[in-house]
């Protein structure tokens, strides 16, 4: 079900809930995304399937168009008339049951001044005594810690693979981290750095690891954090090789006493290891992961992610 309130305030917001019987209390957070008009829908997708994991009240503002072009939408909330933004309005969505996911979910359309108090408008929606994380979707704030939005919160998630240029994204992000900002470029490589270590566990025992190469798609964030983390655990150089037809990264080769060790992306649900003088190679479920997963991961988390505190340093000390 879907409430559309025109030209609203946040008391009619509030009484438009309590009017509807919601109850806040088995939300474990409160997420805030922060996205435009072009991304809202894919991002509650992501934000309603990680809910059924984690019950929460999910609270979307959503930018208006840089050129002013949203007549449609504004047709849509106010029946044809468009009201004068100069003093700014709010438009707000109640979404509840199946177009919320575990939880119910506000969507604010901000015009004018409104659209320039975003905290303001979204404080009286926090819910009491639970975590507050905001998520941006699309492109992130220079610092998320003292943005507006990321000012509310204890964990802020950014997106840069949704970038043009992700691995510059992420350099720029890095001078400004502040614990707590994580970014999904790194969730992405969770099962990636779980299989590579348990792989490599008795070769590095061993000190048979001579160097790793890496391939995978140009200017990918997760490639890069990959790298990185690499370089780190395992004190050598990683070179990195461009798999353009490949998302993501596409192997890891490690060049060992005895030859090489290659990790091999086969297919969006499997992985190839073939270990030098093994007869046949092994094949491994892992399966590519989507927005769903990596959200979920992070409101599992809720706590600063240290390891990747550490990586993220190496970028400002280049």
């Amino acid at each position: 079900m879907i409430i559309n309130l025109a030209q609203t305030t946040t008391d009619e917001i509030v009484s438009a809930l309590l009017a509807e019987g919601v109850s806040s209390g088995s939300r474990v957070l409160t997420l805030v995304i922060d996205t435009d008009r072009d991304g809202l829908e894919d991002a509650l997708v992501a934000a309603h399937g990680a809910s059924l994991d984690h019950p929460c009240r999910v609270v979307a503002v959503v930018s208006p168009a840089p050129d002013g072009d949203d007549a449609g939408d504004d047709d849509r909330r106010h029946n044809g008339s468009r009201p004068d933004d100069s003093a700014g309005h709010l438009d707000a969505e109640i979404r509840l049951g199946h177009d919320a996911g575990a939880g119910e979910t506000l969507v604010l359309y901000p015009q004018g001044e409104a659209a320039r108090h975003a905290d303001t408008l979204v404080v009286p929606f926090l819910l009491p005594d639970v975590p507050v994380v905001t998520w941006w979707p699309d492109a992130p704030p220079m610092r998320p810690a003292t943005s507006p939005l990321g000012a509310l919160a204890t964990t802020r998630i950014t997106n840069t693979p949704s970038q043009p240029n992700p691995s510059a994204a992420l350099a720029a992000l890095a001078p400004q981290y502040t614990r707590g900002d994580i970014d999904l470029a790194w969730t992405r490589i969770t099962l990636w750095r779980a299989m590579v270590a348990s792989t490599l566990d008795s070769l590095l025992r061993a000190g048979a690891v001579h160097g790793v190469v890496v391939a995978g798609e140009p200017h990918n964030s997760s490639v890069s954090l990959m790298i990185r983390w690499l370089q780190l655990r395992l004190g050598i150089d990683v070179e990195r090789v461009d798999a353009p037809d490949i998302p993501g990264i596409a192997t890891i080769t490690v060049r060992t006493d005895s030859g090489d060790l290659v990790i091999a992306r086969k297919d969006h649900e499997r992985v190839v290891i073939t270990r030098p003088g093994a007869e046949r190679p092994q094949v491994v479920t892992m399966a590519r992961r989507e927005p769903v997963a990596t959200m979920s991961e992070e409101l599992r988390r809720l706590s600063p992610d240290l390891v990747y505190e550490e990586v993220l340093a190496t970028f400002v000390a280049d």
